[in-house]
Parts: C-alpha cells; sequence; structure tokens
C-alpha cells in the first residue's frame, strides 16, 4: 500500500507526524496543479493524484472543508486512510469514517460517529451520542457535550464549546471560544458568550 497525503501545508505536515508514529510509512504528497511542488520531509510532493502507484491510498490533509470535500468527489473510487493519533482515546463503539484526522490528544467517549474526512484537531472531547458529519473541522480544544449533532462541513473555532444535545447545520461556522446552547441553522456563523448569530454590517 502506498500512503499519499493530499495536501503540502501544515495540516499535511501534522498528518505525516501522525501517520509516522503509528508505523505507517508516507510514499509521497500530493497537490492540485498550479501548486508548489518539490520535496517536503524528504518525500516528493507531485502535481498530480498519484492514482498510477501501486495500491494508492490517500488521506485529505487540507483544513477547508468546502475543498476536501471537492477533492473527495474527485477522488471517489480511491482508498482511504485514517491518522489517529496514537494518545487519542477511544471509547467503545466510536466509528470513524474513511479519511477521518485525528491529531492529538483527543477523547470520544462511546457511542460516537465521525464522518468521512472530518478534521478533529488537539484537545478536542466529545462526549457519548455524538454525531458528527463528513467533512466537519473541529478546532483544538473543541467541547462537545452528549448528544449534539454536527452536521457536514460545519466549522468549530478554536476552544468552543456546544450544549448537551445541540445541532450545529450544514456548512455552519462556530467562531472560537463561542458556546452553543441552542441549535445553528445550517450556513450560519455563530460568535459569542452565548453563540449568536453574526451579520457584519452592511452599512
Amino acid at each position: 500500500m502506498s500512503i499519499f497525503i493530499c495536501g503540502a501545508g501544515g495540516l499535511a505536515r501534522e498528518v505525516f507526524a501522525v501517520l509516522e508514529s503509528a508505523g505507517d510509512t508516507v510514499t509521497g504528497f500530493c497537490v492540485e496543479p498550479g501548486y508548489t511542488t518539490g520535496i517536503l520531509r524528504g518525500l516528493p510532493v507531485r502535481d498530480h493524484f498519484a492514482r498510477d502507484e501501486p495500491d494508492p491510498c490517500f488521506v485529505i490533509a487540507i483544513g477547508d472543508g468546502r475543498t476536501r470535500a471537492r477533492l473527495a468527489a474527485q477522488l471517489a473510487d480511491a482508498r482511504w486512510t485514517t491518522a489517529l493519533h496514537q494518545a487519542a482515546v477511544l471509547g467503545p463503539n466510536v466509528l470513524l469514517g474513511d479519511g477521518v484526522m485525528v491529531l492529538g490528544p483527543c477523547s470520544a467517549t462511546t457511542d460516537v460517529a465521525i464522518g468521512s474526512h472530518a478534521l478533529i484537531n488537539p484537545g478536542c472531547t466529545i462526549a457519548h451520542d455524538c454525531t458528527i458529519g463528513a467533512f466537519v473541522s473541529l478546532g483544538p480544544a473543541v467541547s462537545l457535550a452528549g448528544g449534539v449533532i454536527i452536521e457536514e462541513g460545519a466549522s468549530l473555532g478554536i476552544g468552543a464549546k456546544v450544549a448537551p444535545g445541540c445541532r450545529i447545520g450544514a456548512w455552519a461556522v462556530v467562531g472560537a471560544g463561542a458556546v452553543v446552547i441552542r441549535d445553528v441553522a445550517a450556513g450560519d456563523t455563530v460568535v459569542g458568550v452565548p453563540a449568536r448569530s453574526h451579520r457584519p454590517d452592511r452599512s
């Protein structure tokens, strides 16, 4: 199996470290045409997705959820690997989808589902019965109480907290340090304590 990391930025370097520490051998990095190629961590950075390699396997190490979704669609028939940090603590019946990235000491207690290509940054705590959709991004030290639902592509900034049973809609954004105590609509941006919808002044 040849493991390729899609991306060559900071997140790609983090994912590389996680995979290497778990004993997986990374073959190289892939970027889209037009991005800088060269050498990273002693490995080639290619300007194409290495589908011609024997038994290639991919992980999309790009922070933006919409970009991860787009690349996952382009590579729809690809094989995926997960990047699971050795310090992560996963309880019983915690399910990880294809290409999930768990980057550091985190915990998910029990009966948790994490969708494909989701990004879980260091220090996150995920309580019982949470559902995290595909392409979700949880910033460092995000805390989810029991029964929280995070729909596809939503992004939660560093230190955000979500109260029990709340639902964060698809592609919503929760600002850094926000405390969510009620549902957040799809596509909305919320900030503050408690979190409220943020509508920039259009005057």
